[in-house]
C-alpha cells in the first residue's frame, strides 16, 4: 500500500490553520521545490547548502493574498552541505540540535503585494525552541497550465515561486563561535523555490497518477522517466 513519505513531525507541524474565508489549499509538487542556504566563510567562497525533506501547507486566496497562510515544517536531520562531518556537525548541540529541536516551522503572519507578482511574508520561525520573525521577500514567476502533451501532468494548473530572506542565527540561540573569526557566520541567507499545484481540480479518475500531486509524496510513486 501507498504511504506518505514525510515524517509524521512535520505533518503534525502542519495542522490546518482557521481562517475566516475561503482559502483554497495548493499542493507543493515536491519534485520542484528547494529550500537552500548560504553562510559566509571566513570571507571567502560561501557555505552552500539545503534541506532534502520538508513540507507545506499553502492556503491561497486569490482575492485576498493577505487572507492567504503559509505553513512550512523542515526535517533538520535532513541538512546537506555536501560534506558529512559539517552536516554532523550542524546537527548536533552546536547548531541545530537535531536531537532536542527535530522539526523548524515557519507560520506566515501576514503577506502584503508590492506589485501584481511581488510581495514581503513576515512570520514566525521556530529554530531550536525560539519563536522569532523573519521576513521573506517573494515572486510569483509564473501561473499557467501544464500542456496536454506532457502524460500524466493533467494540464493541472501551476504557480511557481521564489523567494529570499536572512536570518541571524544568534536571535535563535545558534551562537556557537568556534573561536574569533569564526569559519560560520551568524547571517544565514535564504533561497527558496517552489511550484504549487491545484491538485483539487484534477479529476478524481486522474489524481492517483499525476505526477506533481505525487511525485516524492507517495512511497513508491514513480516520476517521469523512472523505471
Amino acid at each position: 500500500m501507498k504511504t506518505p513519505i514525510l515524517p509524521l513531525a512535520l505533518a503534525a507541524a502542519l495542522a490546518p490553520v482557521p481562517l475566516a474565508a475561503e482559502p483554497r489549499e495548493w499542493t507543493l509538487d515536491l519534485g520542484h521545490a528547494h529550500i537552500g542556504w548560504e553562510v559566509d566563510h571566513m570571507d571567502l567562497a560561501r557555505t552552500v547548502g539545503r534541506f532534502d525533506v520538508f513540507a507545506g501547507s499553502f492556503l491561497i486566496d486569490e482575492d485576498d493574498p493577505s487572507n492567504s497562510r503559509i505553513r512550512i515544517a523542515v526535517d533538520a536531520a535532513s541538512v546537506n552541505s555536501n560534506h558529512a562531518g559539517r552536516d554532523n556537525h550542524i546537527r548536533n548541540a552546536d547548531y541545530l540540535n537535531v536531537p532536542a529541536f527535530p522539526t523548524v516551522t515557519f507560520t506566515s503572519d501576514e503577506i502584503s503585494m508590492t506589485s501584481g507578482t511581488e510581495g514581503t511574508m513576515t512570520g514566525t520561525l521556530t529554530m531550536l525552541g525560539v519563536e522569532a520573525p523573519l521576513a521573506l521577500e517573494f515572486t510569483l514567476v509564473a501561473d499557467r497550465v501544464y500542456p496536454d502533451f506532457i502524460p500524466d501532468y493533467d494540464e493541472v494548473r501551476v504557480a511557481s515561486f521564489e523567494a529570499t530572506g536572512t536570518i541571524t542565527r544568534t536571535d535563535w540561540g545558534m551562537d556557537f563561535i568556534a573561536f574569533p573569526g569564526s569559519p560560520t557566520g551568524t547571517e544565514i541567507d535564504l533561497d527558496i523555490h517552489v511550484d504549487l499545484v491545484d491538485c483539487a481540480t484534477v479529476p478524481a479518475a486522474e489524481l492517483a497518477s499525476n505526477v506533481p500531486c505525487n511525485w516524492g509524496r507517495v512511497d513508491g510513486f514513480t516520476g517521469p522517466n523512472e523505471g
